[in-house]
């Protein structure tokens, strides 16, 4: 007879984990309306890839968390997978507003995935996951920002 080990998973650790998905949340659907509002087409390409990234990231977290023993309703799950509603009436604009919500979004991510690095109990595999994915979102909000900038700078040499 084979006999289980069962082995549970500290309820900070799934705190963290679950903080971590709600600030995907949070930023996911920040940056798609975001770019529902934007009339440049790469600049809300590029919203709606972070956007994706985000969701990628927040499914694959989804999976973690259960597997460690997490509970998470279906609807919570659900959210991640759908695009907020779209307004018949958008105002269009681009300027320092836009900007500031998504820095506002990457300092809300980036903080709690540190906090989540900084857990001294956090399994190594999930440390791992945690670090690629903080760099992948790292790397597309950099991205992100030198196309804003660039776009900026081209309307307003255009004036």
């Amino acid at each position: 007879m084979v006999a289980s080990i069962v082995h549970k998973t500290p309820g900070i650790i799934l705190d963290k984990l679950t903080r971590l998905l709600n600030a995907l949340q949070t930023v996911k659907d920040n940056y798609e309306q975001t770019a529902l509002r934007i009339r440049n087409k790469q600049l809300r390409l590029s919203l709606l890839g972070l956007a994706q990234e985000s969701k990628q990231y927040a499914n694959e977290l989804i999976a973690h968390i259960e597997t460690l023993g997490g509970k998470l309703n279906d609807r919570f799950k659900g959210d991640f997978n759908r695009m907020g509603p779209e307004k018949e009436h958008l105002i269009f604009h681009e300027g320092k507003a836009d900007l500031r919500e998504m820095n506002l979004g990457e300092q809300l991510l980036m903080k709690t995935y540190r906090d989540i690095l900084n857990e001294p109990f956090l399994y190594d595999n999930i440390r791992q996951m945690i670090r690629y994915q903080q760099n992948g979102l790292m790397h597309c909000f950099s991205q992100l920002k030198m196309l804003y900038a660039t776009i900026l700078k081209s309307t307003a040499e255009d004036l």
